[in-house]
C-alpha cells in the first residue's frame, strides 16, 4: 500500500480483521516512521480493540532498531561524572509522559530486547519536571513545538550507565524521533574531577582557545555539518579566551566575586548586547538601556552584575550566557557542590557509538587538562607543540589530536571527521579572535 492508502486502511481499522493487519504490518510501520507519537497512538488505540497489545507492538516496533548491548567501558577516567542532555524532534513532552505512566514504556522497551535492568533503572527512575534533580531521568522542553529533551542522571564510565543511554537511543528511534538544525547534545562534566585545581581549568581554556575551530569540526560524524543553531546557542569563545590571558594571565576563582568576573570575561564580554537584549528587571534595573552608554569595562562588568542580580529575582527568565561552546555558568568552585561545566558544540544524536565518540573527547580534554596541571612534565612535548602557530590546520589537527589521544583508531575517527568537513562555508562562522595557525 502507498501512504494514502495505508492512512485509509487505519481510518477504518474496525473494518479490518486481525489477519489483514498482520499482512499489512510493515506498511503500517513505514507509515508510522513518517508521523508524530500523537497520530501513532491514535491509530494504535484502534488497532488494540482489533488484535492482541503485545503482537502489536512487537509487530510495529521489532526492527533493525533494537537495542545492542554497549560492550566496553569508554577511554576516560572512571572517576570523571558526566551527564547528556539529548534534544530531538517529532515527539512532544506530553506524549513521551503519557507513554511513560502507562504500560506502553514497558511493553516497548521489551519488544526493543532492553535488558530488564537496564529499563527498570529508567522507568522507576524518571521525572518531568526539569529542577535540580540529578539522580533521575528528566524528560523536558524548552519549546512549544513538537521537540524534547532527554537528561541523564549524573553518571559514571560503566556499563550499567552507558547501556541506559543506548536504550534511550533505541526507545527515541522506535518513536521515530527527528534531529534538525536545532537539535544539539550537550555533555556535562562535574567539576569535582578538576579537584579545585585552578591550574586545570587554565590548560582546559588554552586548550580550546587553541583550537575551537578545530573543536567545532570535529564534533560530528564524518560528513555531518553543524547545526544551523550551533552560532548561536554555542557561540564560540576564543576571541574572549586570548583577551583573559593576554590581560589577566591566570585564573583565580576565590570568591563569588571572582567566579561572576570569570564568566563575565570568558563567556559574556563581547556579546553583553545580546545577553541583556529584552532583559527588564524593572524601572529602576533597565540594563539594556544602561548598557547604550556603558564606556569602560568596569561599567560593563557593574551592568552584568545587575543582571545577574535581575535574573536571580525572575528565576523563569532564560539566562543567556550560557549560550557559549563550553559553559561555565553552572560552576560553582570552592564548595561541596562543585557544579558542572557544559560543552554545546555536538550536534544531538541517537547513535551510541557517535555520543560515546563524543564523550571520549570530551574526557579526554579534562583528563589532559588535569594531568599537566598536577605534572608539568606529563605530555609536555604535546603541548609545546599544540600552541606552534606557524603550522597548517592540519597539523594543529594533528597536534591536538596527539595530544589528547594515544590510539591511532581514535586519532584516525576525529582526523576523519575534520577532512570529510573542513572546507564547509559554515565553519567560517566560527572563527574567533586571532589565527593560532597558517591559512
Amino acid at each position: 500500500m502507498n501512504f494514502s492508502e495505508t492512512r485509509d486502511f487505519l481510518d477504518n481499522i474496525n473494518e479490518h480483521t486481525e489477519q489483514e493487519i498482520m499482512s499489512n504490518i510493515q506498511d503500517i510501520k513505514e507509515y508510522f516512521r513518517w508521523i508524530s507519537w500523537s497520530f501513532i497512538k491514535k491509530y494504535l488505540n484502534k488497532i488494540l480493540k482489533v488484535i492482541d497489545k503485545n503482537k502489536a507492538l512487537h509487530g510495529l516496533f521489532y526492527n533493525e532498531k533494537k537495542f545492542s548491548w554497549w560492550q566496553e567501558n569508554l577511554d576516560f577516567p572512571e572517576n570523571l561524572k558526566f551527564g547528556l542532555e539529548i534534544e530531538v524532534a517529532n515527539i512532544p513532552l506530553d506524549e513521551i509522559e503519557c507513554i511513560f505512566k502507562s504500560n506502553d514504556i514497558a511493553c516497548i522497551m521489551d519488544i526493543l530486547e532492553v535488558p530488564t535492568d537496564i529499563s527498570n533503572a529508567i522507568i522507576q527512575n524518571t521525572d518531568f519536571k526539569k529542577k535540580n534533580e540529578y539522580h533521575k531521568w528528566i524528560f523536558s522542553s524548552e519549546t512549544l513545538i513538537d521537540e524534547s529533551e532527554a537528561s541523564t542522571p549524573i553518571m559514571t564510565n560503566n556499563l550499567y550507565d552507558l547501556n541506559q543511554i543506548v536504550a534511550i537511543c533505541t526507545f527515541f528511534k522506535a518513536l521515530n524521533a527527528k534531529l534538525h538544525g536545532g537539535t544539539a547534545l550537550h555533555i556535562n562534566v562535574g567539576v569535582d574531577y578538576l579537584e579545585c585545581n585552578e591550574n586545570a581549568i587554565e590548560n582546559l581554556l588554552k586548550i580550546w582557545g587553541e583550537c575551537e575551530e578545530i573543536f567545532f569540526k570535529i564534533a560530528n560524524q564524518e560528513g555531518e555539518v553543524i547545526r544551523v543553531q550551533a552560532h548561536n546557542m554555542a557561540t564560540p569563545i576564543k576571541e574572549n579566551i586570548q583577551d583573559f590571558f593576554e590581560k589577566d594571565g591566570s585564573v583565580t576563582l576565590n570568591t563569588e566575586e571572582d567566579m561572576e568576573k570569570f564568566l563575565y570575561q570568558i563567556q559574556a564580554k563581547n556579546r553583553m548586547y545580546e545577553i541583556v537584549a529584552w532583559s527588564n528587571f524593572g524601572p529602576d534595573n533597565n540594563v539594556e538601556r544602561d548598557l547604550q552608554y556603558a564606556k569602560t569595562d568596569e561599567e560593563k562588568f557593574s551592568i552584568y552584575h545587575r543582571y545577574n542580580e535581575g535574573i536571580k529575582s525572575k528565576p523563569s527568565e532564560d539566562d543567556k550566557v550560557r549560550w557559549t561552546s563550553i559553559n561555565f555558568n553552572h560552576m560553582k568552585w570552592n564548595s561541596y557542590d562543585t557544579g558542572r561545566i557544559e560543552m554545546r558544540i555536538f550536534n544531538s544524536s541517537l547513535d551510541p557509538k557517535i555520543i560515546f565518540q563524543n564523550l571520549e573527547l570530551v574526557g579526554k580534554i579534562f583528563e589532559i587538562s588535569l594531568k599537566n596541571a598536577k605534572d608539568k612534565n606529563y605530555k609536555k612535548d604535546e603541548f609545546e607543540k599544540l600552541f606552534l602557530k606557524n603550522v597548517t590546520e592540519a597539523d594543529k589537527v594533528n597536534n591536538l589530536l596527539n595530544l589528547l589521544f594515544d590510539k591511532d583508531e581514535q586519532k584516525n575517527i576525529f582526523r576523519k571527521r575534520w577532512q570529510s568537513v573542513r572546507k564547509e562555508i559554515e565553519y567560517r562562522k566560527y572563527k574567533s579572535g586571532a589565527d593560532t595557525f597558517e591559512r
